[in-house]
C-alpha cells in the first residue's frame, strides 16, 4: 500500500521539524546516491511505530550506533562511516547540512522482503542491515520513504538539546533554519524515475 504525501509544490522557507537518521544514510541522500529510507519505529516512538509527522524535514544526523552498523554497509561504502565522524560538529552541537521532502510513503509487504536484495544499486545498504531492518519486530510494518534531498549552501551548527536525544525519529529544533539558497540532490525528472523504479521492485512479483 502507498500513499503521496507532496501534494503541495511550495518549497518552506524555514524549518524547525527533523527527522533523526543514520550520518551515513543522510550522505547517500545529500549525494543522490538513495532516495529510500526505511523505517519500523523507535524505540521511544508512540507505540513503537513509525509515523510520518512533517513532510518536509531537516535531516538530523546520528552517530550513536555507526561503529556497530559500519558493516552493513556495502562494501564500496565502508569508508564512510570514518568520513562522517571527521565532519561531526565539536562538542555538544550537532551538524545539519540537508533538508528533504517525503514525498511518498510505501508499505512494503513481508511478501515483498526478499526484494530488498535486488536493487543494490540504489542505496547504500548491506545484507546484514536489511535482514535486520526486515526482520527486527515483525509485528510492526516497515514502511519505505521515498526523500527528494536538498544541500543547504553551507552547513549549519545548532547547539544539542536534551529533547533531541534518545531513540526518537522526529525531534523539532528550537531555531529555525533558513532553506534559502538549498539545491536539489537529483533532478526532479531522475528522482521520479527512481521512486518510480524503486517502487515497481517493491510492490509487483
Amino acid at each position: 500500500m502507498e500513499r503521496a504525501v507532496n501534494a503541495e509544490n511550495e518549497t518552506p522557507r524555514t524549518l524547525t521539524a527533523a527527522l533523526k537518521e543514520w550520518a551515513v544514510a543522510i550522505r547517500a541522500l545529500r549525494e543522490g546516491r538513495q532516495v529510500i529510507l526505511l523505517r519500523k519505529g523507535g524505540i521511544r516512538e508512540a507505540g513503537g511505530e513509525f509515523v510520518v509527522e512533517s513532510r518536509d524535514v531537516l535531516l538530523f544526523p546520528t552517530y550513536d550506533h555507526q561503529a556497530e552498523q559500519a558493516g552493513t554497509l556495502q562494501p564500496c561504502y565502508g569508508a564512510w562511516r570514518e568520513e562522517e565522524e571527521k565532519l561531526r560538529a565539536k562538542g555538544d552541537a550537532i551538524r545539519i547540512d540537508a533538508w528533504a521532502r517525503i514525498t511518498d510513503i510505501l508499505h512494503v509487504e513481508p511478501a515483498f522482503y526478499p526484494k530488498l536484495f535486488t536493487f543494490g544499486s540504489q542505496h547504500i545498504y548491506g545484507d546484514a542491515f536489511l535482514k535486520f531492518r526486515a526482520g527486527n519486530d515483525p509485528t510492526k510494518p516497515l514502511y519505505c520513504l521515498f526523500l527528494r534531498a536538498y544541500n543547504l549552501p553551507a552547513p549549519v551548527t545548532v547547539p544539542m538539546e536534551p529533547d533531541y536525544y534518545g531513540c526518537k525519529s522526529w525531534i523539532t529544533l528550537e531555531q529555525e533554519l533558513s532553506l534559502a539558497g538549498a539545491t536539489p540532490a537529483l533532478t526532479r525528472h531522475t528522482y521520479e524515475e527512481r521512486v518510480r523504479v524503486t517502487k515497481r521492485i517493491l510492490t509487483t512479483d
